[in-house]
C-alpha cells in the first residue's frame, strides 16, 4: 500500500492552524468584554434612576441597582434620538419635568450635607476650645491665675512685684506687659472660637462708634445752627413780645391815670361848689 504523502504536510501545519485558532480566541474574548462592560456602563448612565427593576417607580430605584441587574438583563435598544429643528433651542421649560422630579431627593442630598459639614464645624471648635487658656498656663505664672489674687496683699505683692533695682523693675514691667499681651491674645482667640459671629460683632461695634461720633458732630452743628436762628429770629420777636406787653401796660397805667385825675379834678369842683353855696 502507498503511504499518503499529505499526512505528515497536515501534520505540521496542524499545530501552526491550531495556535493561530488560539490566538484568535483571546482576542474575541477580549472584545467580547470589551463590549459586555460597555453596555453595562451605558445602560447604568443612560436608565432612569427613579424607575425599579420592575420598571416602575419603587423603592429598589437607584442606580446600584439597574448596575447589578444590568449584568443579567441585555441592555435595553434605545429609542432614537428626537432631530430638533435648526432654529429650536432648549429653555428652562424643558427640563422642568426633570428638575421637579428630583427637587426632593436633591434637597434632602443637601441637608444632609449641610448637617454633616455643620457637625465637621463643630467638632473642629470643641476640639479648639481650652487649648488658649493651657498656652496661658504655660507662659504665664498661676500666681496671676488664683481666684484671691489681690496686689493689696503683702505677700502677693511680693511674689508679683519683689523689690529689686531699677534694671530689674524694668525687665519686670516688660515682663508683665508680655504677660498682657499673651492673655489678651489667648482670650481673643478663645473667644473667636466659641463664638464664629464675634469678629463680625466687632466690626459692628466699631461701625457703631464711628457712627456715634458722626452723630455727636451733628448734633453739634445742630446746637449751633439753632443758636444762631435763636439769636436772629426768635430773640428780635421775643423782644418785639416784650415791647407789646409793655405798651399795652402803659396804656393801662395811663388810662387809669387819667381817671384819677378826672375823679380829683371833680372833687377840687365839688368843693368850690359846696364853698360857694354856703356863702350865698
Amino acid at each position: 500500500m502507498e503511504s499518503q504523502p499529505s499526512q505528515p504536510g497536515r501534520s505540521v501545519l496542524d499545530p501552526f492552524s491550531s495556535t493561530g485558532n488560539n490566538r484568535c480566541r483571546p482576542n474575541s474574548s477580549l472584545a467580547k468584554s470589551i463590549s459586555d462592560a460597555s453596555s453595562q456602563s451605558l445602560s447604568s448612565i443612560l436608565n432612569n434612576p427613579h424607575v425599579g427593576k420592575s420598571g416602575f417607580y419603587g423603592s429598589d430605584a437607584s442606580w446600584s441597582g439597574w448596575w447589578s441587574s444590568s449584568t443579567a438583563v441585555a441592555p435595553p435598544e434605545f429609542a432614537p434620538l428626537v432631530a430638533y429643528k435648526p432654529g429650536s433651542e432648549l429653555t428652562r421649560s424643558d427640563f422642568q419635568p426633570y428638575l421637579s422630579s428630583v427637587s426632593e431627593q436633591y434637597s434632602r442630598f443637601e441637608d444632609i450635607r449641610n448637617y454633616s459639614s455643620k457637625e465637621n464645624v463643630d467638632l473642629e471648635g470643641i476640639g479648639g476650645q481650652g487649648e488658649a487658656l493651657v498656652a496661658c498656663l504655660r507662659e504665664v505664672p498661676a500666681l496671676y491665675f488664683k481666684e484671691d489674687f489681690a496686689l493689696e496683699e503683702g505677700a502677693t505683692f511680693r511674689a508679683a512685684c519683689p523689690f529689686t533695682t531699677v534694671a530689674e523693675n524694668l525687665m519686670l514691667q516688660e515682663k508683665l506687659s508680655h504677660y498682657l499681651d499673651v492673655v489678651e491674645l489667648h482670650l481673643v482667640k478663645e473667644i473667636s472660637l466659641r463664638s464664629n459671629s464675634f469678629f463680625e460683632a466687632q466690626g459692628q461695634l466699631e461701625d457703631l462708634n464711628v457712627k456715634i461720633v458722626e452723630g455727636c458732630s451733628r448734633i453739634r452743628g445742630l446746637k449751633e445752627t439753632i443758636r444762631i436762628l435763636d439769636v436772629d429770629l426768635v430773640d428780635s420777636v421775643r423782644q418785639i413780645q416784650e415791647l407789646n406787653i409793655n405798651r399795652s401796660n402803659l396804656l393801662a397805667l395811663q388810662q387809669k391815670l387819667r381817671l384819677i385825675l378826672n375823679v380829683n379834678q371833680a372833687l377840687s369842683a365839688l368843693k368850690l361848689v359846696c364853698f360857694c353855696s354856703l356863702q350865698l
